[in-house]
């Protein structure tokens, strides 16, 4: 696998915006070591990012700033957090938009970092644990973890079922969502990051032409 099978298999995506106000935006960057291998990049949030989910696993990101694009977003914030500057990173596709249950809107954006980007690495104390790379060779052989649940629909008594003519006991459909889960050396990569790795692993597994990940015992 090469950045420039990559840059290849990717080179017809255009992001989708599926509308709305600010979103967080994410770059999962895979970096080139000295030796050629290609690894992702995550961050560990600080334990004092109270209300931000402080002790996850995530990419670097943020909320979208006035007037700026979702890309900008994604160098900003890389750089904020871990002080990658821009110029060290070569953006190579935007990947696909995802969305929770509580309307985030997630832009992820896959990118290069450079060597000299690798050499800036600088995690932020206020926002940043620890930052940490997991080979992608390792998680495109990672058996399949993925544990679901149910969403289910809460509907108040304002909603006006006399008047479209249906009953209260009206069967509102369940819906779902796929929790995966990656672990590294004692990090667990879990939630949203993870659905976008999921994604992103699925993708290199068409181009390269391998099977569908193994599922866990």
């Amino acid at each position: 696998m090469t950045i420039a099978a990559m840059k290849d298999y990717f080179s017809h995506r255009e992001l989708g915006d599926p509308g709305g106000g600010g979103g967080v935006c994410h770059p999962g960057p895979p970096w080139s070591s000295g030796r050629g291998k290609l690894c992702l990049l995550f961050e560990t949030r600080a334990e004092t990012l109270v209300g931000h989910q402080p002790g996850e696993v995530c990419f670097p990101g943020g909320r979208r700033e006035a007037g700026e694009k979702p890309v900008d977003t994604a160098l900003r914030e890389t750089w904020e957090e871990i002080g990658i500057p821009a110029e060290a990173i070569e953006i190579l596709a935007p990947l696909d938009v995802i969305q929770d249950i509580s309307d985030r809107v997630i832009y992820p954006f896959l990118g290069l970092v450079s060597p000299a980007g690798v050499a800036h690495l600088a995690a932020s104390a206020a926002e940043v644990k620890n930052v940490f790379f997991v080979p992608l060779d390792y998680l495109l052989d990672y058996p399949e973890e993925v544990y679901r649940y149910t969403v289910s629909a809460q509907v108040d008594d304002s909603f006006p079922y006399e008047r479209i003519g249906f009953p209260k006991t009206y069967p509102w459909r369940k819906g779902y969502m796929d929790v995966p889960i990656y672990e590294y050396q004692g990090h667990y990569i879990w939630g949203m990051t993870a659905r976008t790795v999921r994604w992103l692993l699925n993708q290199l597994r068409t181009m390269e032409g391998l099977p569908p990940a193994r599922k866990r015992p």
